[in-house]
């Protein structure tokens, strides 16, 4: 295990989008492969933290505060959802599937962290163009509610999440779209550095897999 964290250690950005890129060839060929999507469900978590390894991997900074306000995130919106899938008042009426397991309180532990890689490769999209700085919040907001959009219904589709009435409703991207804004202001308000250079790629590679699942997975 040492000498496989060792060997990403040594890549570079764009040897990790090499990586990054086979990676979600192989992904998205294996759920187009009717044979072969059971497995790839089973291996939705691993991808997600091979993700978040690699976004992390590159982070510029670890100090007291970035751990702090990065396990706050996870908390946030680990807390976030597990209200809402417990309650059905904030996003609507909907409960996690056999794809995402690891459940406290009935929310996938994982989801937290995945609020966080997601809201962390969006800011980064944003944050190197200077005009559009100062909007930058609702701007987070925007781009993680078209993710969600081209996201659910794949997340359907895969098993990691169902409706309650197999309908997505529209509190559910207007939550989506709340929460990210409240994120995306908390790393401005607290200076948080995500000078990354994988995080947005990170996040364009999940949403092109989406769009590409979400027009050809049966």
């Amino acid at each position: 295990m040492n000498k496989l964290i060792n060997y990403f250690k040594k890549l570079t950005p764009k040897e990790a989008t090499k990586f990054l890129v086979i990676f979600y060839i192989v992904g998205i060929t294996g759920f187009l492969i009717p044979a072969l999507r059971g497995f790839f469900e089973l291996l939705i978590p691993v991808s997600l933290l091979i993700n978040l390894f690699m976004l992390l991997l590159f982070h510029p900074k670890f100090d007291r505060k970035h751990l702090l306000f990065f396990g706050g995130v996870v908390v946030f919106t680990f807390s976030i959802e597990a209200i809402g899938v417990n309650t059905g008042l904030l996003f609507g009426e909907y409960s996690y599937g056999k794809s995402l397991p690891g459940k406290i309180f009935e929310t996938p532990v994982i989801i937290g962290f995945n609020w966080l890689m997601l809201s962390y490769g969006a800011v980064e999209l944003i944050r190197p163009i200077k005009s559009l700085r100062r909007f930058l919040p609702v701007l987070v907001g925007l781009l993680m509610t078209a993710f969600d959009f081209v996201m659910e219904p794949v997340a359907m589709r895969t098993d990691m999440w169902g409706w309650g009435s197999n309908h997505i409703p529209l509190q559910n991207y207007v939550l989506w779209f709340i929460v990210s804004v409240v994120v995306a202001s908390c790393f401005e308000l607290f200076g948080i550095s995500t000078n990354n250079k994988l995080a947005p790629r990170i996040f364009l590679f999940q949403g092109i897999f989406f769009v590409v699942l979400h027009l050809f997975l049966s």
